[in-house]
């Protein structure tokens, strides 16, 4: 196990030869369109680079346009890949756990701060689901206060619907990115996180779907939908929890035969019955409230233990242990069910294989799109849908339902 407290560097001169060539293929795939106002150009590190969080390539673009290397907060899971693990290390990515605290992280942080450094955040902690801001994690505004360096913001615009989250194909239109000076160390000198982080998440919010009504932009690209119910896990028409199924552009539902199509703007058309959203983001916004209500009626808070009714179950999964950047280990093929406060790992034969308190769990995340992730008794659980048409997303969702209190607690720390 490689050690989490060793210097992190950049190699100067894999640095030097990749960013050139990357830069011109994906902002020519994208076409990027940067604004950068002067102050940010003539600005000397160390500061904080904090972006939206909308793609994969995010980070990428963000330090295209940054005359220094950006040291890039980049989840841990990352370095279980060696390919991948090898070209992080390249431009000096920070490893951390997401969805946990990493008193390594803040060490190195720290670190390329004394050295003058560019540090690069994404104070959502995540990427957006459906190209709104999500909540940003409000211990980054504490960071901010405590290192009182200056903050460059940017947003991406248009950038979502490029490089969907369920996305297995780049939608290519046009990729807006504005940079902003946020705070200089004048600025923070005296200034509460509260202060900090309302006006950063002020800076951040930013709706795609609503930048699109207006911008128009027109999308060239295969089979937008494909895997959308990744994300899109209800159907709208029959209300059923994981009846979703994509085709190329296509949205159906498989209990009621509901369907809608993307058209090139990727909006929802209607094809055989009368269309209830025309976007992602009130979709989205609509089965979110639906889970909490149907979680609601089947949580008995007074019976933990209740086994009598399922809430939630997939199958078809691959269950793998670990701890951080450790490299996955095989436990099972089968199934996750959820009962009540108890989640369940089941093999092929319906064995359980695992049980757990949902309240026991902790750095709960998706990675990539489709794999769920969370920590109990410091073994890591990494679960993935061998047709990768499992919405983790819709675990996530259920198991921080389940944890409010839990979760609104780690956002205020």
């Amino acid at each position: 196990m490689a050690k989490r407290n060793k210097e992190i560097k950049v190699n100067q001169w894999a640095y030097r030869c990749l960013k050139p060539i990357v830069k011109l293929v994906i902002s020519k795939i994208f076409k990027l369109e940067p604004e950068m106002p002067e102050e940010v150009k003539k600005l000397k590190p160390p500061y904080l680079l904090m972006p939206t969080h909308q793609g994969f390539w995010d980070p990428f673009m963000a330090a295209f346009y940054i005359h220094r290397p950006v040291f890039f907060i980049t989840s841990d899971a990352v370095f279980r890949y060696p390919v991948f693990k090898f070209f992080v290390q390249l431009v000096g990515a920070i490893p951390k756990t997401k969805a946990k605290s990493d008193i390594d992280a803040l060490k190195n942080i720290i670190r390329i701060k004394e050295k003058g450094g560019v540090i690069g955040i994404f104070p959502e902690g995540r990427r957006t689901w459906d190209g709104t801001t999500l909540p940003l994690v409000y211990s980054t505004s504490k960071l901010i206060r405590m290192l009182k360096i200056p903050v460059v913001t940017l947003v991406f615009k248009g950038g979502f619907l490029s490089q969907p989250r369920w996305g297995t194909k780049i939608q290519r239109g046009k990729v807006k990115m504005e940079y902003k000076l946020l705070f200089t160390e004048e600025d923070l000198k005296g200034a509460k996180a509260d202060e900090i982080h309302r006006k950063l998440a002020d800076a951040l919010n930013f709706d795609e779907i609503e930048y699109q009504r207006k911008a128009n932009i027109r999308f060239s690209g295969k089979n937008s939908a494909e895997n959308i119910e990744q994300v899109i896990f209800t159907c709208p028409s029959c209300k059923e929890i994981g009846s979703i199924y994509s085709e190329g552009r296509t949205v159906c539902c498989r209990n009621c035969g509901y369907k809608v199509k993307q058209n090139d703007y990727l909006f929802f058309e209607q094809l055989e019955r009368d269309l209830i959203f025309d976007n992602i983001r009130d979709w989205n916004k609509w089965q979110l409230e639906h889970l909490e209500k149907y979680l609601e009626e089947h949580h008995k808070p007074e019976m933990p233990e209740e086994r009598s009714r399922e809430c939630l179950r997939d199958g078809g999964l691959l269950v793998s242990t670990g701890y951080k950047i450790q490299k996955l280990k095989a436990l099972c093929q089968g199934s996750l069910v959820l009962y009540n406060e108890t989640l369940v790992i089941e093999d092929e034969t319906a064995t359980e294989v695992k049980t757990f308190s949902v309240h026991e769990l902790s750095g709960i995340n998706v990675q990539n799109r489709e794999i769920l992730e969370f920590y109990h008794d410091n073994t890591l659980y990494s679960i993935k849908s061998r047709e990768k048409k499992v919405s983790a997303y819709k675990w996530i969702k259920a198991l921080e339902y389940l944890q409010k209190d839990k979760v609104a607690q780690f956002q205020a720390d």
